[in-house]
C-alpha cells in the first residue's frame, strides 16, 4: 500500500476523515476488504487508533464513509463525462475507451472490490446499484440521442 504522508497527532490534532477513507480506499484496492482494518490502517498513516474513533464509531461506519464517497465519486464523473458530449456518439466511443483501458488501475481495483463486496453486503449492494442505475440513464440518454427509442 501507498503510504501516506505520516502526520503526527501532537502537531495537527487527529487525522482527518478523509485521511482515513483514503488509505482504507488504498487497502481495499490493494488487499480486499479484509484489509480494512483499524490498527493497520492506523500504522500505515503513522497514528494511533484514537484518531479513527475520533471519527468513526466503528469499522462498519468506516466501510459506510466509503462506500458513499465512491458512490458519490462515481456519479459525479458519470455526469461530467456523458455531459462532455460534443456529439452523442463521440461521447459513447469515450465512454466506452474508458472503461475499457487500464489508465486507472487503482480506480477499476475499487470497484472490482466494492462489487465483489456487493456480493455479501447489503449497502455496498445499495451503492453499486445506485452508480450503475445512473450509469445506465446516463448512457440510456446518449442512444437516445443517437435516434434509438426506448423499448
Amino acid at each position: 500500500m501507498a503510504r501516506p504522508r505520516p502526520v503526527s497527532p501532537e502537531k495537527s490534532g487527529p487525522l482527518d476523515a478523509p485521511a482515513w477513507i483514503a488509505c482504507a480506499l488504498d487497502a481495499l484496492a490493494e488487499r480486499g476488504i479484509d484489509a480494512v482494518r483499524v490498527e493497520p490502517l492506523a500504522k500505515a498513516l503513522d497514528v494511533t487508533k484514537g484518531s479513527f474513533y475520533w471519527h468513526f464509531a466503528d469499522r462498519r461506519a468506516l466501510i459506510e464513509a466509503m462506500l458513499s464517497q465512491w458512490s458519490v465519486g462515481r456519479i459525479a464523473a458519470i455526469r461530467e463525462q456523458t455531459a462532455q458530449a460534443e456529439e452523442p456518439a463521440l461521447a459513447l466511443r469515450k465512454l466506452i475507451e474508458l472503461y475499457t483501458r487500464r489508465g486507472n488501475a487503482r480506480g477499476l481495483a475499487i470497484e472490482l472490490a466494492i462489487r465483489a463486496l456487493a456480493r455479501n453486503d447489503s449497502a455496498a449492494a445499495a451503492a453499486v446499484q445506485k452508480v450503475d442505475a445512473e450509469r445506465l440513464t446516463h448512457v440510456a440518454r446518449l442512444f437516445q440521442q443517437l435516434g434509438y427509442g426506448a423499448r
